[in-house]
């Protein structure tokens, strides 16, 4: 109205007041919706905030209004939502939006993101708007994309760019893709956008054989291409990937980085010529044999496969390759089966529809049931691959089977010369050993030595030896190299095993197990015994087992390198353990410790209860010996920490004496 009155000939004739609602419609709008928003805003959580928020917008018609709506949330933008920020944004409120940024910065939160996905958003759809000026641009030009191929003994690799020439930039990513494989074709098309323009990307493939749609995969790989993976229906190197060798592909390579990776597969195969589709294409029929082509009354030519199948382009008949089998029982209850019947395939099997599993009488005779009919285990479908057949567990051995007998089987029937294995009933052995023991020799922290003696089962069936483990309960080995080894059982005494010396016990063992075992598995209760690692006495000077100090008389030999001189020893405080003090000629101290080159010849062991030793008169003393040394003993060993005396021979001072005169 200020405008209308300070403009004068441009401003409309003036009229009576009006009321408020009617003057300002906009601000009775906003009215109603901050009223609207007020009456809502008592919910505690943020989101479903923002979410009344944003329904409140969506009514909003001018940005004044979303403005005044907005206005109590501006002094905290950190409580509010990155959608709301959006949706000022793609509503082109611009004055609200820059209001709203200015205020982030005074308070330090940062609202890039949304601000950056809402304007990037608008961009996006503005560009759309501005490439359809173009009349073509809706219609998506058809192009070939550019690929890369290889191979190795089973399958095809192919990679897809989405361009049209390798080297050349293209679409990032397609829409609506669709990827079609069946028998020898393989299909793809995509749409994509590149440089303004769209694309549908269409392939085409004749393959030179077939493949196993079954088998085959396809995923998109790096950013701008698809990756797929074409399973051979039969192993074999093949001469090309295109079935008519005149068909030229301009924009199709050869995959060399990946070929040369996946050559060792190829290594010794020889390259084929024909295939049923080559062969087909000149309608004639493809002998696998001889892998040539055969006109269609010739068949009777081809080794094995003398009927001609026109729809396949075919020389046909029963297999003519049996598959290997083998199979360990799971189930160790006795006279029961249970477990994968597994199935190594023939090696050529592009005419073998299943492999069939029969119970067998020997390893070629199938066993019958009093009807005559074969007792069959199961089939299972030819794959191009191996594959495996499941009994389930409980299934009774019939009587009379000896082997399982695998049959190769297609619409001719099946293949004369099965594939056999030896049926073996697993039972586990009924008992456990007696007893497990063990006595440390190794004076050494965290090492063992000495026999394992594991007392022999009462119930010996089914039991061929002793398996020894590390055990971290007195029923559980430990996570991992729990095995130690395993001891043949002995038919008129008990089994043993000798740890040899500086064995050292792994972490988190504490106890020996002992199973009973044979070739299918071990009794899964145990024998045990607890690990008792002896250790040698006085591990560190001052302990209660070491002696507390040794002292001896003056030499009274007066000949040198003789001596006679009492050793006295005040013994350790506690002697528990310990049979001996060990007493030693000593070339020096025992600072640096006894077992590290201190010793120079042995004088005595003195047995607990004596603390004193008198050397007799020409006593030998060694070259070198300036100490007298002296160690704690137990069974397992001397202390490696001693306590040292100085000794004087009298005789060589003396001998000193007179040569400096």
């Amino acid at each position: 109205a200020q405008d209308r009155l300070r403009f004068g000939a441009f401003a409309r004739p003036l009229r009576a007041p009006m009321s408020p609602s009617r003057r300002w419609p906009w601000a009775t709008r906003a009215a109603s919706a901050c009223l609207a928003w007020l009456a809502l805003s008592g919910a505690d959580a943020a989101s479903e905030t923002d979410t009344k928020l944003l329904q409140a917008l969506e009514t909003v018609l001018e940005e004044e209004e979303a403005k005044a709506l907005l206005e109590p949330h501006l002094g905290n933008l950190k409580a509010l939502g990155s959608e709301v920020v959006e949706k000022v944004v793609s509503r082109q409120w611009w004055g609200l939006a820059r209001d709203i940024v200015a205020k982030s910065h005074l308070q330090q939160v940062d609202l890039s993101f949304a601000v950056r996905k809402a304007v990037r958003s608008l961009k996006d759809e503005a560009d759309e708007l501005m490439r359809t000026l173009n009349p073509k641009y809706g219609l998506a030009q058809q192009v070939a994309p550019a690929f890369q191929w290889a191979q190795n003994d089973s399958c095809i690799f192919l990679t897809i760019k989405y361009t049209v020439r390798w080297n050349a930039p293209g679409a990032l990513e397609v829409t609506e893709p669709n990827v079609n494989m069946t028998l020898n074709t393989f299909n793809f098309s995509g749409l994509g956008k590149h440089s303004n323009n769209k694309y549908r990307y269409f392939l085409s493939l004749s393959l030179f054989d077939h493949i196993s749609n079954e088998s085959s995969s396809w995923s998109a790989a790096s950013v701008g291409k698809l990756s797929v993976t074409l399973r051979k229906r039969w192993p074999r190197k093949w001469p090309r990937l295109i079935a008519n060798k005149k068909t030229k592909i301009g924009n199709m390579h050869m995959w060399m980085e990946m070929q040369e990776k996946l050559d060792s597969s190829l290594s010794g195969m020889t390259t084929v010529s024909n295939s049923p589709i080559t062969c087909g294409l000149s309608e004639k029929l493809y002998c696998l044999a001889t892998d040539t082509c055969k006109k269609t009354d010739a068949c009777a030519q081809c080794p094995g496969k003398t009927t001609p199948h026109m729809e396949e382009s075919l020389c046909t008949g029963m297999p003519t390759e049996k598959a290997s089998l083998s199979f360990k029982d799971a189930d160790m209850d006795a006279g029961e089966l249970g477990g994968e019947v597994k199935i190594s395939k023939a090696k050529n099997d592009f005419d073998i529809d299943s492999y069939v599993v029969y119970f067998g009488k020997d390893d070629r005779s199938k066993l019958e049931r009093a009807d005559g009919t074969p007792m069959e285990v199961g089939i299972a479908t030819s794959i191009n691959a191996d594959t495996v057949v499941r009994i389930p567990t409980g299934t009774p051995v019939p009587a009379g089977a000896t082997h399982l007998l695998v049959f190769s089987r297609n619409e001719f029937g099946e293949y004369a010369t099965p594939g056999s294995a030896i049926l073996k009933d697993a039972v586990l052995p009924k008992g456990k050993p007696s007893s497990v023991s063990f006595v440390d020799e190794d004076g050494d922290k965290g090492e063992v030595s000495g026999t394992v003696t594991v007392g022999r089962a009462e119930n010996q069936q089914n039991l061929d030896e002793y398996a020894l483990h590390w055990g971290r309960s007195d029923k559980k080995k430990i996570s991992s190299a729990s095995y130690i080894r395993d001891i043949p059982k002995q038919t008129d005494k008990d089994a043993t095993h000798f740890f040899g010396a500086s064995t050292k016990i792994p972490e988190g063992a504490t106890h020996i197990l002992a199973f009973a075992k044979n070739e299918h598995g071990e009794n899964p209760t145990p024998a045990s015994l607890r690990i008792v690692d002896a250790v040698k006495p006085c591990l560190k000077l001052g302990d209660a087992d070491c002696p507390r100090k040794v002292s001896v008389s003056e030499d009274g030999d007066p000949e040198p390198n003789q001596a006679q001189a009492v050793i006295s020893v005040d013994r350790a405080s506690s002697e528990e353990g310990l049979l001996y003090y060990s007493v030693y000629w000593g070339r020096r101290d025992c600072k640096d410790g006894g077992q590290n080159g201190a010793k120079n010849g042995h004088i005595k062991d003195l047995p607990m209860g004596m603390n004193e030793y008198e050397m007799p008169a020409n006593t030998h003393v060694p070259d070198g010996s300036t100490h007298i040394l002296v160690f704690s003993k137990s069974k397992v060993g001397e202390s490696d920490v001693c306590v040292s005396v100085e000794f004087k021979d009298a005789g060589a001072k003396a001998a000193k004496g007179k040569a400096e005169l």
